[in-house]
């Protein structure tokens, strides 16, 4: 009884601390950018769908439906090749009914104009009259997400899992460092799978050098996703929804919101052909068209996603390969 009411009251005094510092609006954005072409070409409505070593990011606890030892790597460039995101993630099975993954997040703003030291001012009324271009210099951002990730299989139809995240941020005069928690489950009934993700569920501190403290605040993600087979054409359609339900007062960049809660939904639809082409579409959360392709042959699959964006910042293209391994041990 002692330990229970130890342990309430240290849940307590850690959810007042965490609400304490406050949490901020957009401070994870760089958190749900998309890895993987397959999720993001479906429009984000993957946490029910994902059955590889992304499931790291998307949903952990699909982890179990990662067979042997995968490997994913992902390359993406937007805004003209300003912004590359890549993403590493390799998944082996623990035991029979658990699976461990390892993956690296990293997304990457190159050539960033540093103007701050290249004023030029009048001397008498120290009014800012022009740039020196000679003192304007380039310099590059990044953020860092090393994540260790956790699945088990409680039975035939529920699994549940969690990923820790270590959060590294630079940019270039300042840094910062995080920890954050994701935990999910995962429903699987006959054709039907359900999902439920609670992304940075205690609440994902960033601590900046300089003293400033930021609070990712927890987002509720469900999804679901049915599996039709038309035997008849060697064909299966996977439709799939998610919803991200999030507390930051988001009125604009949100498809409905009521007073600070706020709700988007994504939706997509694959085509797999014989096990061996996939043909996939989506609306992501703004609504924007998402689509790709997937190639599948032993071992390997190699998969293309792009989202289409106003045209003077150009569509998003994403490159995947997973490599398919038996299980090492």
């Amino acid at each position: 009884m002692m330990k229970r009411t130890t342990l309430l009251f240290l849940c307590a005094g850690l959810l007042f601390s965490l609400h304490a510092l406050g949490f901020k609006k957009y401070a994870g954005e760089f958190l749900y950018l998309g890895a993987g072409a397959r999720g993001t070409a479906l429009g984000g409505a993957y946490t029910a769908l994902v059955n590889d070593a992304g499931a790291a990011y998307w949903n952990p606890a699909a982890l179990t439906d990662a067979r042997g030892f995968q490997l994913q790597f992902m390359n993406s460039k937007q805004f003209i090749n300003s912004i590359q995101t890549n993403y590493l993630s390799i998944s082996h099975p623990y035991n029979a009914t658990s699976t461990l993954a390892v993956s690296l997040y990293i997304v990457t703003v190159n050539n960033i104009k540093n103007t701050a030291s290249a004023g030029v001012y009048d001397p008498v009324t120290a009014e800012l009259i022009g740039l020196d271009e000679s003192r304007v210099k380039d310099f590059n951002t990044g953020d860092y997400v090393l994540s260790v990730a956790y699945g088990h299989r409680l039975d035939d139809h529920l699994s549940w899992g969690v990923t820790l995240k270590s959060i590294y941020r630079d940019f270039d005069f300042t840094d910062a460092a995080g920890f954050g928690l994701d935990a999910a489950a995962l429903y699987r009934l006959e054709d039907l799978r359900i999902s439920a993700i609670l992304y940075d569920a205690t609440g994902t501190l960033i601590a900046w050098n300089e003293g400033e403290k930021e609070l990712v605040s927890p987002t509720l993600g469900m999804g679901v996703a049915y599996t039709l087979t038309i035997p008849a054409w060697e064909m299966i359609l996977r439709p799939a929804l998610d919803t991200r339900i999030m507390g930051e007062g988001r009125s604009y960049a949100a498809l409905w919101h009521v007073g600070p809660v706020s709700m988007d939904v994504m939706t997509g639809l694959e085509l797999d052909y014989n096990d061996v082409v996939k043909i996939r579409a989506g609306l992501d959360a703004l609504q924007r068209f998402n689509g790709g392709i997937g190639l599948k042959l032993p071992k390997i699959s190699f998969d293309y996603a792009f989202t289409a964006y106003a045209g003077e910042l150009g569509n998003v293209h994403r490159i995947n390969v997973n490599l398919n391994l038996n299980r090492l041990f």
